[in-house]
C-alpha cells in the first residue's frame, strides 16, 4: 500500500498463484493441509519480494480463516507495523476488538481505518465487519446492536452503494429484526434488498442465501430450495445454503439431493453436528441404515452435551430396522428411555412455539407409549391368533374323521356288505290266473 509503489511483474505473478490456490481452498473448505500450504505461500511471495504488504495481508487472513486467532492477531499487527495505514489490516482488528466485547476499541479501529484512506470505497468492508458483529450483538439480546450495525451499513453504502457485501448483511439485518423482534414489516425491506443485490450482481451467491431465508420463514417451502440451490451454484463455499438444500430435500423426500448436499457441507465444516445428523436422516431415507447409524454417531464424537442424536437412532430402532415383535418395540424403548434420561433444557421445550407436544421431550414419550401400544397389539394378536390356531386345529380334527368314516362306507360297499338294518327286495309273484268259462 502507499502511493507511487510500483510492484513488478515477477511479484505480481507469484502473489497472483498464491491467490489463485487460497480461491481454491475457500471453494473446498480449509484443512490442516492447505491451511499450512497457502499460508506458507503468501510467506514465500512476502519473503522473497520486500514485504510485499498484500502478501502478508493474506498470510493474516489464512491463519483467520483456519481458526488460528491469536496467531492471526498477531500477524495484522506485524503487518501494521510496517504499513500504519493499511486499511484491511485496520479493519480486522476492529473485528478482533468487536469479537472481545470492546466495543470502543473497535469503533476507534474503524475511525482509524477511515481516516487512513478517507471516504474510498477500500474502507466500506471497515463498516460491513462491524456490522456483521454488531449484528450477532443484536441477536444476542443486545439492545442497540441492531441499530449500530444497520449505521455502519448505511455508512458503507454511501460509500460504495454497490457493495454486495454491505447490501447482503443489511438484507440479513432486516431479516433479524422481522424474526426476532417480531417486526413482520422488516421482512418486506429484506425482500427489497435482496431484489437490489440481485439486479445489481446476479452472480452474488450470498444474496441468494438471504432470499432463501426469507422465503423459508413465509413456509415458501419450493421458493426457498430455488434460492438456496442458486446460492450454492453460485457459491459453493455458503456453508449454511448447502443445509438449508438438504434439509428442504428432506421434506420433499428427495434423499439423494440431500445427501449430497449434506456431504458437500461437511466437506466444508467437518465438524457440524447438525450436518452431520441431517446425512443420517437422508441415508435412512435411501435404506442406508448402517451408514445413517454412523453419522449419528460421528454426531455423538463432535459434541457429547447434544444428546438429540439418541432420538434418531431410537427412530431408526422404532421405524426402520424393528423386526416387527415385541422384543423390536423394547429395544428401540429403551433407545427413547435412554434419550429421556439425558435431556437438556432445550429438548423440553417447543422450538417452533406451537405447542409444549412438539417438544423432543414430548416426542420421546408419545413414542415410548407407541412401543407399548403396538406391544399391547402384538400380545393380543398372537391370542387370537393362538386362538385360530385352536379351532383350525379342532376344525381339521373334525374333517379327517368324517374323511375316515367316508372311506370306510366306501369299503364296505365295495365289498357287497349292507349297510346294517337293510333287508332283500322281495321276489315278484305271478298274477292269478283268470277263471274259465
Amino acid at each position: 500500500q502507499g502511493e507511487g509503489r510500483v510492484i513488478s511483474k515477477e511479484a505480481k505473478k507469484d502473489f497472483d498463484k498464491a491467490a489463485e490456490r487460497f480461491k481454491e481452498a475457500e471453494k473446498v473448505g480449509w484443512n490442516d493441509d492447505n491451511c499450512k500450504k497457502v499460508h506458507k505461500d503468501f510467506l514465500d511471495v512476502a519473503d522473497d519480494h520486500n514485504n510485499m504488504v498484500e502478501a502478508m495481508y493474506n498470510a493474516a487472513v489464512v491463519l483467520r480463516r483456519c481458526g488460528k486467532s491469536s496467531e492471526s492477531l498477531n500477524a495484522f499487527e506485524k503487518v501494521l507495523k510496517l504499513y500504519p495505514k493499511h486499511q484491511p489490516s485496520t479493519v480486522y482488528l476492529a473485528v478482533f476488538a468487536f469479537e472481545k466485547g470492546d466495543e470502543g476499541q473497535g469503533e476507534g479501529y474503524i475511525k482509524q481505518a477511515v481516516a487512513a484512506g478517507g471516504n474510498t470505497p477500500e474502507v466500506a468492508p471497515a463498516y460491513v465487519n462491524a456490522a456483521i458483529l454488531l449484528r450477532k450483538r443484536g441477536r444476542a439480546g443486545a439492545t442497540d446492536g441492531f441499530s449500530k450495525a444497520q449505521d455502519n451499513l448505511r455508512r458503507a453504502l454511501a460509500i460504495d452503494s454497490r457493495n454486495m457485501a454491505a447490501l447482503t448483511q443489511l438484507a440479513m439485518l432486516y431479516f433479524d429484526v422481522a424474526t426476532i423482534q417480531k417486526k413482520s414489516s422488516y421482512l418486506t425491506l429484506a425482500m427489497l434488498v435482496c431484489s437490489q443485490g440481485i439486479k445489481i450482481d446476479p452472480e452474488y451467491g450470498p444474496i441468494y442465501h438471504v432470499l432463501g431465508q426469507i422465503h423459508l420463514q413465509k413456509a415458501e417451502l419450493v421458493d426457498a430450495l430455488k434460492a438456496f440451490g442458486t446460492a450454492i451454484a453460485k457459491d459453493p463455499s455458503l456453508f449454511e445454503s448447502h443445509v438449508n438444500y438438504a434439509a428442504i430435500n428432506l421434506n420433499f423426500r428427495g434423499y439423494q439431493e440431500a445427501k449430497s448436499s449434506f456431504e458437500k457441507a461437511i466437506s466444508l465444516n467437518p465438524k457440524s453436528y447438525d450436518a452431520h445428523i441431517g446425512l443420517g436422516v437422508a441415508l435412512r431415507g435411501l435404506e442406508d441404515f448402517a451408514g445413517a447409524k454412523a453419522e449419528y454417531r460421528k454426531a455423538a464424537d463432535i459434541d457429547p452435551k447434544r444428546t438429540d442424536y439418541i432420538f434418531n437412532l431410537g427412530v431408526l430402532e422404532m421405524d426402520y430396522t424393528n423386526t416387527g415383535d415385541a422384543a423390536g418395540y423394547d429395544k428401540a424403548k429403551d433407545v427413547f428411555k435412554k434419550f429421556l434420561g439425558s435431556l437438556a433444557s432445550s429438548h423440553k421445550v417447543d422450538p417452533d412455539g406451537k405447542g409444549p407436544l412438539l417438544s423432543w421431550q414430548a416426542k420421546a414419550e408419545a413414542r415410548i407409549a407407541s412401543c407399548d401400544k403396538a406391544k399391547k397389539q402384538i400380545a393380543e394378536a398372537e391370542k387370537e391368533m393362538a386362538e385360530v390356531a385352536k379351532l383350525q386345529a379342532t376344525q381339521k380334527a373334525r374333517e379327517e374323521e368324517m374323511v375316515r368314516k367316508a372311506k370306510e362306507l366306501e369299503a364296505k360297499e365295495a365289498a357287497g356288505q349292507q349297510a346294517p338294518g337293510e333287508g332283500a327286495a322281495p321276489a315278484p309273484t305271478a298274477a292269478p290266473t283268470p277263471p274259465t268259462k
